[in-house]
């Protein structure tokens, strides 16, 4: 793959030396390999990540790496040949193909669905307002996955042989029926309500009427084709068969890649790193309005904050999508504004492997939003969880001889290491560490609020009170301290 660059695990590109002396940095590690090789090893540490694979583009180039075992014990490191699961980033295939249908003038976001399904489905409307296409992008359209019996066991590991047969054997006609059965109990176009299966085929079913064309053609020929990517699937067979990546939940079991059934377009796709770097070099540097048209947004969640495009989350500068089965997870993420993009993949699922993964593509996007200075972070941690007092020397020294190599302006940095503390039942040395960053950054309230939890878990009921009194003073809005002022009352009360 051209400009792809082969790299393996380095050292921590800054050390401690003898007190007096200046902290030494090495500056020819790039800023990108850094920020890898770091996150990854931090992940590690935890015993339910078997193998992580992460891919990033930045300004032209791009680079991958590979760590960990695909299964415990073998030392099988994944590798560029490697088939994941995409799951759900599937969707953003699906938006493409959708976006390129409106610019085509084939249909429009406001069509009710019903123009382009066989049959009448009075069903697909609730007082008076039908599902429109639109709606299915954002999954606001109403259907949830209850709608259908046999897709809800699609993951489970506890379904039987029958139910597997039943889910091999669904088809078209056999989710239409479905449809034409599912009462609407909302307003289409009000309510986000994931769906992970029916809403992305229903448009599989609309594209392939409005181009005569099957939905797995149009990936082909729209996306697959013009961003060269050769190694992407809705179905793996023959000779690439061996290169599908074992999957297992955060209990070590094993989980079996997932028979997607109709098209797949809401998740059957399975890629590897070098073509989802291909995709995202595609997405952010191709003039296709296309790639344009898929960003607009098309629905604001006032619950949760969130925006949505065509499947894409959008946030502040960037665009993402994550997917998972039982077995593996992942992220891709875009950020135009720096001309970045990255996807991040665990061979495992469950609860601790998506809150991992959530933790490893934000401080990726953290680390591109910096480039080229590098987070201090991995480095102060080390040091902080030998010797805490020692480490908080080192961060001194390390902050006075490289501010202009590393990042110091954001507070989240000192505040994950006393977190790391925290988690390590290091209480006391949390604190010391949540001292440090409140005299850091004295204007800004979360400081105060991590200082006063450790205080609070130190049963130092009155700090407690005072610091989170201070982070509700800088932020008014910062309702956890309020809730926690109540709570340190009662506890005081009951001393």
């Amino acid at each position: 793959m051209k400009n792809r660059i082969w790299i393996f695990f380095l050292a921590l590109v800054a050390t401690a030396c003898k007190e007096n002396e200046k902290t030494v940095v090495d500056n020819s590690v790039d800023p990108m390999v850094y920020s890898m090789n770091n996150n990854a090893e931090i992940i590690l540490e935890n015993p339910e990540i078997n193998s992580i694979s992460i891919g990033v583009y930045k300004d032209g180039q791009t680079y991958e790496n590979y760590y960990g075992e695909i299964d415990d014990g073998k030392s099988n490191k994944p590798n560029e040949n490697s088939l994941f699961e995409i799951a759900s980033v599937t969707k953003t295939f699906t938006a493409f193909l959708m976006a390129q249908a409106v610019l085509d003038g084939k249909l429009s976001l406001g069509d009710d669905i019903r123009m382009y399904l066989e049959g009448s489905y009075p069903n697909l409307e609730y007082e008076g307002r039908p599902i429109q296409i639109k709606d299915l992008l954002t999954h606001t359209s109403g259907i949830t996955r209850a709608l259908s019996e046999t897709l809800g066991k699609l993951f489970s590991p506890d379904a039987s042989d029958a139910e597997r047969k039943a889910m091999d054997e669904y088809d078209t006609a056999s989710l239409l029926a479905d449809v034409a059965k599912f009462e609407l109990d909302t307003i289409p176009g009000t309510r986000f309500d994931y769906s992970p299966m029916v809403g992305p085929e229903i448009l599989a079913i609309i594209l392939e009427k409005v181009y005569q064309k099957p939905y797995a053609e149009l990936l082909k020929e729209h996306i697959l084709v013009k961003a060269d990517m050769n190694d992407t699937f809705l179905q793996v067979e023959g000779a690439n068969a061996k290169n599908m990546v074992n999957g297992y939940t955060d209990d070590g079991e094993f989980a079996p890649p997932v028979n997607i059934p109709l098209t797949g377009a809401g998740g059957g796709l399975k890629s590897t790193v070098p073509d989802l770097l291909k995709y995202i070099r595609f997405l952010l540097e191709s003039k296709d309005p296309v790639i344009s048209e898929m960003q607009k947004p098309l629905f604001f969640d006032e619950e949760d904050g969130d925006q949505y495009g065509y499947f894409w989350n959008l946030g502040e500068g960037e665009f993402m999508h994550s997917g998972g089965t039982r077995g593996t997870t992942n992220w891709l993420i875009l950020s135009p504004q720096y001309n970045s993009g990255f996807t991040v993949i665990f061979n495992s699922n469950g609860k601790n492997s998506g809150r991992l993964i959530n933790r490893i593509a934000n401080r990726i996007l953290d680390d591109i939003e910096n480039y080229p200075k590098q987070n201090a972070y991995f480095v102060v941690r080390k040091a902080v969880l030998k010797d805490t007092e020692k480490g908080i020397e080192y961060y001194h020294q390390l902050k006075k001889d490289s501010l202009a190599h590393f990042d110091f302006d954001d507070d989240a940095m000192l505040n994950l290491v006393g977190y790391d503390l925290l988690r390590q039942d290091r209480t006391s040395e949390a604190i010391k560490i949540f001292q440090l960053l409140v005299s850091e950054f004295p204007d800004s309230a979360n400081p105060y609020d991590s200082l006063g939890e450790a205080y609070f878990m130190n049963e130092a009921y009155d700090l407690a009170l005072a610091n989170y009194q201070k982070s509700y003073e800088l932020n008014p809005e910062n309702e956890n301290a309020l809730m926690m002022m109540e709570r340190i009352e009662e506890a005081k009360k009951n001393q």
